[in-house]
């Protein structure tokens, strides 16, 4: 199952299930069963991983607060232009608020506040 789901690029499910993790960790909730805490943690951390569509663009968010040009992007996530705008395309249908100004692609600080949290 963490297998397809890391390899899924559909952002809102994945971002969903990927907080409502991190949030039940924070929380505890797995504490007194061993096997589900390093289930789940295990899955935060494939779901984080740049191995996974999920992970880059998590990290695209990222690059994106302080501005960051398509090639900047391509480079710094080790993929085409084309993958790029792909990984751009999927944000925006997840109504990820994306700006483009002076060449450089921005995202609100309010949604790289909510990934940090």
């Amino acid at each position: 199952m963490a297998g397809q789901l890391s390899a899924r690029s559909d952002f809102t499910e994945t971002l969903a299930i990927h907080v409502a993790l991190k949030t039940a960790l924070k929380s505890k909730q797995y504490d007194k069963n061993a096997p589900a805490k390093k289930a789940a943690e295990k899955l935060c951390k494939e779901l984080e991983s740049e191995r996974s569509i999920y992970g880059r663009q998590l990290k695209m968010i990222r690059l994106m607060e302080k501005g960051v040009t398509i090639s900047e992007l391509g480079r710094k996530l080790r993929c085409s232009r084309r993958t790029a705008f792909r990984y751009l395309n999927h944000l925006e249908d997840a109504n990820v608020d994306i700006t483009l100004h002076n060449g450089k692609y921005r995202v609100d600080r309010n949604m790289v506040k909510m990934l940090r949290a």
